[in-house]
């Protein structure tokens, strides 16, 4: 294909992609950053178990912040396994009708377009792809939109992987069109952290592509507030300004955004580039991401304090993904103090109590 030199741009954010310890050497030395040997020996046998990749774009972002690097570059920890975890504790290939599909929810899937990212988050919850640049083929394609189609419960298709803004403007449009084709199909999603590790991909080719699917809902990931750099937020407002509605996901990783205050700076600047703050993450139970994990009572902690000190807009779900396909549950602090059929007291956020009382009894 044909590329001009935007499209060539982000294609080399993938091709150049750091993805061995000789690579990650070569990118540091190039800086004139020394590593001890150590350093590059551990990082070699943590991606001979889980594979390692790392936009050039992502890389200097790593060299100005240790809560960006500690996401992305791979850690000795990460093969130190002390509890029972699970390369797929979501139970993601169990709920797979067909290939490339899954199915967990009554009224939506998740189709996986790709295997591939920009770059590999070192608590991906599908660490266990074998991440080598493979796409849905047209065969499975039609495949998953006659099953989709033969299950009119189904309304909403999330375009997940991977991320989906890896692949060409023309394989994605194909994807987009065949799903917008089904008569049951109400809501379309695109979930991509190519806002974070590939900004130039957002390019204007491709939004005029997908204002054609409006409404259309796409997720991004962000999860420190060192992430909204320039490039970063001036593709969310495009991205808005198109008219295309964006949402935040995020993950709680342990000594990265684990504390209220680096949470409400983060909800702000997602509000601040037009993007509205949508889930909170527990981190999931998977193989090799123990040194990410929170104890369970920091979601609700910071819960406790964002709920009416922050802007509603600015307040995501606080959400655990249940392990074995379960699914998620949204969690709340519990702000009831007591409560029968006359009435229920409440305490609010500045911990004063309000009893509201049932009029009808």
């Amino acid at each position: 294909m044909a590329k001009n030199k935007k499209t060539k741009n982000w294609h080399i954010q993938i091709d150049k992609g750091i993805v061995s310890a000789a690579d990650l050497r070569t990118a540091f030395e190039k800086r004139n950053i020394k590593k001890p040997p150590k350093f590059y020996k551990d990082i070699k046998s943590v991606s001979n178990v889980f594979p390692m990749r790392i936009s050039p774009y992502t890389f200097k972002l790593c060299l100005g912040s240790k809560a960006i690097r500690r996401q992305f570059i791979p850690d000795k920890k990460e093969l130190i396994i002390t509890r029972k975890t699970d390369k797929d504790p979501l139970n993601e290939d169990v709920m797979m009708p067909v290939k490339n599909l899954i199915h967990i929810y009554p009224d939506r899937v998740l189709l996986l377009a790709t295997d591939m990212c920009f770059s590999f988050c070192r608590f991906c919850t599908r660490k266990r792809l074998g991440r080598k640049y493979t796409k849905i083929s047209p065969a499975n394609l039609e495949k998953v939109c006659r099953y989709i189609a033969e299950n009119k419960q189904i309304r909403d298709v999330i375009i997940s992987g991977g991320d989906p803004l890896t692949l060409d403007d023309s394989d994605l449009k194909r994807i987009l069109e065949k799903i917008n084709k089904i008569k049951n199909v109400k809501t379309i999603r695109i979930g991509t952290r190519a806002p974070l590790s590939c900004p130039s991909r957002i390019t204007d080719q491709l939004i005029k592509m997908l204002k054609n699917f409006h409404p259309l809902y796409v997720n991004v990931h962000f999860n420190h507030p060192d992430e909204f750099t320039p490039g970063s937020v001036k593709t969310l407002k495009k991205m808005s300004s198109a008219g295309i509605i964006l949402g935040n996901q995020s993950v709680l990783l342990k000594g990265i955004n684990d504390s209220e205050s680096t949470m409400k700076e983060l909800f702000y600047k997602c509000l601040d580039s037009g993007v509205r703050p949508y889930y909170l993450y527990q981190c999931d139970e998977v193989l090799g991401t123990e040194h990410f994990w929170t104890d369970y009572q920091k979601i609700f902690k910071i819960a406790n304090e964002l709920i009416g000190n922050i802007g509603g807009l600015a307040v995501p779900n606080f959400v655990f993904d249940c392990k074995n396909g379960q699914g998620k549950i949204r969690v709340v602090p519990d702000f009831i103090e007591r409560r029968d059929e006359k009435s229920i007291t409440f305490k609010n956020f500045k911990n004063k109590t309000y009893t509201y009382r049932n009029l009808n009894k």
